[in-house]
């Protein structure tokens, strides 16, 4: 049995705000629930890209309150530490039917959204599967120890920054991400005057948090900086858009559009929502239930 979002508050009101009366709860909950019928993509950063400020904390404490609101059984699999494995969840997340949620923990970890990587392979990808993600209705929650090392694309995509405090620990304050009409920069604007509150997950012994810091701690013992294996002595280096060949990004998109006809969507719905013909979408795909 699900827990509500209110059973959730309820436990915490007697030392945190309401997170349910807050302008960043109405504008998320709307973009969800509301005409649009959505996603969202929320970037956990932290002041002065301080460590300890509890950005994996509060992704947990958010992907659980969201998880009850949604109805959606949370798992260890949501709680994903590379872009390769968040890309395989989020293939296997329900459709536009049930709205979900994924942790994608220490984004610009080696490569995985990385500013300085902004045209590699994986950032592409990520960039637009956030896109295109409408249809799956997913709220990813990407912590990050700083906003400005995420991709630009990525920035761009992303509906929310939730900027922890350093002091007191234990409050955040939202921003609503925004671009400007002539020139399409990215703009943050402040919701609710008021910092918002959340628990100390790991003082509470969460399961969800420890499982997550145990995994970190794996990656952390290991040769590499991600879990995708990349090397610790693996420099970021920055890549003219221009390199990348043709057939390099017609094979990002060849494999998106598979992707999507792999979630059961028809070829002329994977055309509407990548912006192709609906014979390209045949050409280069295959129908997986043939």
């Amino acid at each position: 049995m699900s827990v509500s979002y209110y059973d959730l508050v309820a436990q915490e009101r007697e030392q945190k705000e309401d997170l349910s009366d807050t302008e960043f709860w109405d504008s998320l909950m709307s973009g969800v629930y509301g005409q649009r019928a959505g996603d969202a993509k929320l970037i956990i950063d932290a002041e002065d890209s301080e460590k300890g400020c509890g950005k994996t904390g509060l992704a947990v404490f958010l992907a659980k309150i969201l998880s009850g609101v949604f109805d959606y059984d949370f798992s260890e699999e949501d709680m994903t530490l590379s872009g390769a494995e968040y890309l395989r969840r989020v293939r296997e997340h329900p459709g536009e039917e049930q709205p979900s949620v994924i942790i994608l923990d220490e984004l610009a970890g080696a490569g995985a959204g990385h500013a300085y990587r902004e045209m590699s392979g994986q950032n592409v990808e990520l960039g637009n599967w956030w896109q295109l993600m409408r249809k799956k209705r997913i709220v990813t929650l990407a912590t990050v120890p700083h906003w400005g090392k995420v991709s630009k694309s990525m920035r761009r995509e992303a509906e929310y920054r939730l900027h922890c405090l350093k002091e007191p620990i234990g409050y955040f304050k939202a921003y609503e991400v925004t671009t400007s009409f002539a020139e399409g920069d990215i703009r943050t604007r402040g919701l609710d005057d008021e910092r918002i509150g959340f628990p100390d997950m790991p003082s509470r012994n969460d399961r969800h948090y420890n499982y997550l810091d145990e995994r970190k701690d794996r990656l952390l013992a290991s040769a590499t900086t991600d879990a995708d294996a990349l090397h610790e002595d693996e420099q970021p280096k920055r890549v003219d858009p221009e390199e990348i060949r043709e057939d390099e990004r017609k094979k990002t998109r060849v494999e998106i559009a598979q992707s999507m006809r792999n979630t059961g969507l028809s070829g002329r719905e994977v055309a509407d929502i990548i912006d192709c013909s609906h014979t390209w979408v045949y050409e280069n795909t295959v129908n997986p239930d043939a």
